[in-house]
């Protein structure tokens, strides 16, 4: 994530807030193919211009870099890059990750950001059932598919209703630990407290024991239809 200020709503609006915060600017793969290769890929929202067109790079193992631009793809054994206009598509046997670039425009929620022009927005949908990973995944995002189908709220910052405000909220309540476990020393790092990369078995996050213990928030059920498992979507609307 980058740190921007910017504004919500309109100057004259009276919920008229000037925000100091952060977007995702950089997104940054690494995938390991069923032959073993390292493939590495990185969006950066610095990188797309006014016409929103896809840019991205990518390595195998130790090769040169590739570029992919728009309406590109790239399959290396079982994993897929792909491009349309403005979307990159990485595929794996057991997950499609999605980045588009957002850019920020005077209606948007978060008006006038300082110093960026576009925001990165990830999808991550996992392509099997729960019980069908090999590894049960972890990570800030990848430890929502824990097998109980419940969605689990971490910490929200409370904004006020106008104002200068800084935003502070990082989760806690809805992950394992605390969110510096989840740091990584670089861009292609797989390494943190509770990484999954390297492992042959793994179980799912025990999420009754962290919620008696006080670690995670008590989980809930997902609306009907709802297709968004581990958290409530955050809507700029509501503040």
């Amino acid at each position: 994530t980058e740190l921007a200020d910017f504004e919500l709503y309109p100057p004259n609006h009276s919920r008229h807030k000037y925000v100091h915060g952060s977007f995702l600017s950089q997104a940054h793969i690494v995938a390991r193919s069923s032959k073993g290769k390292i493939v590495r890929v990185s969006f950066w929202a610095e990188m797309i211009g006014e016409s929103n067109a896809a840019w991205a790079n990518f390595t195998v193992d130790d090769s040169i870099g590739f570029k992919l631009g728009i309406k590109m793809s790239r399959v290396i054994d079982d994993v897929t890059l792909e491009t349309d206009f403005s979307t990159l598509t990485v595929t794996t046997p057991e997950f499609a990750i999605v980045i588009m670039p957002n850019r920020f425009q005077s209606l948007s929620w978060e008006r006038n950001v300082v110093g960026l022009h576009h925001q990165l927005d990830v999808k991550i949908k996992p392509r099997v059932s729960e019980d069908k990973f090999k590894v049960a995944p972890h990570g800030i995002i990848g430890q929502g598919w824990d097998g109980d189908g419940k969605a689990i709220d971490g910490e929200l910052d409370v904004y006020p209703k106008s104002g200068e405000y800084t935003t502070a909220a990082m989760a806690n309540g809805a992950i394992e630990g605390v969110p510096a476990d989840y740091k990584v020393a670089t861009p292609y790092a797989t390494d943190f407290k509770f990484s999954r990369f390297d492992a042959i078995s793994a179980a799912p996050r025990d999420v009754a024991t962290l919620v008696a213990a006080g670690e995670l928030n008590a989980p809930k059920d997902v609306p009907a239809g709802g297709v968004v498992v581990g958290s409530t979507e955050y809507n700029f609307s509501k503040f």
